[in-house]
């Protein structure tokens, strides 16, 4: 008599398992930044308001024309931020108002990185005298990590054969599944941070790499 279930099970049970190995690949691109962004401005301060008003407009402007003197665009040119700030004086326990602040930011982004020191000097000579940071970044990130991701699986097939060699195994070079880790994406990278700027001049510029990683998981058969 054929006992079909208990043969099915039988022959079920002699099927061999698939074999694995999970790997992980890492791939790393350094890069050179192709856009700067230069966040500066003007603060003005004065016992009336109008008058702070309108002697941070006419720095704000003459700053503005030498920029576009210098080749800068007016595309180029964002206000961050504007702001009036009243100021008071403490004394005995009791605050009197004294006067205003204002203060109007500008971001300032141009693709040639090489242009960062000259801007700065620009702007500190007609008028500007705060800065807030310098960012140094990419346009167009994800072309360069798509060179990391690429890298980060032939890593990952690299280490399964060598895994596969040292324990005398063969391994299939085409993985049964990648997974791809979150994407950390470059972050704007600071060469400068809040200072109010003297009229001499900015501090040197130095441009800063960029580095892009990309991580997978890889399974592989062996």
């Amino acid at each position: 008599m054929y006992d079909w279930d208990s043969h099915h099970i039988s022959a079920y049970q002699h099927v061999p398992k698939q074999r694995t190995m999970s790997v992980s690949g890492q791939g790393t691109i350094t890069v050179k930044p192709d856009t700067v962004t230069i966040t500066l401005g003007i603060r003005t301060e004065s016992e009336i308001v109008s008058q702070a008003l309108s002697e941070n407009a006419a720095r704000a402007n003459n700053m503005i024309q030498a920029l576009t003197s210098i080749g800068i665009k007016d595309e180029e040119i964002d206000t961050a931020s504007f702001s009036i700030y009243p100021k008071y004086e403490y004394k005995d326990g009791k605050s009197s108002l004294v006067g205003y602040e204002v203060e109007h930011i500008f971001d300032i982004t141009v693709k040639d990185v090489n242009k960062a020191g000259n801007i700065y000097e620009t702007a500190v000579a007609n008028g500007a005298n705060i800065a807030r940071n310098i960012q140094f970044h990419l346009s167009n990130p994800d072309i360069y990590y798509e060179h990391a991701l690429a890298d980060a699986l032939r890593n990952a097939v690299e280490k399964a054969v060598i895994l596969g060699r040292t324990l005398g195994i063969p391994v299939q070079t085409i993985p049964l599944k990648i997974k791809e880790e979150s994407p950390v994406l470059p972050q704007p990278r600071f060469a400068a941070q809040t200072m109010v700027l003297a009229e001499q001049g900015a501090p040197p510029i130095q441009t800063q790499d960029i580095v892009i990683k990309a991580t997978v998981q890889a399974i592989f058969e062996y």
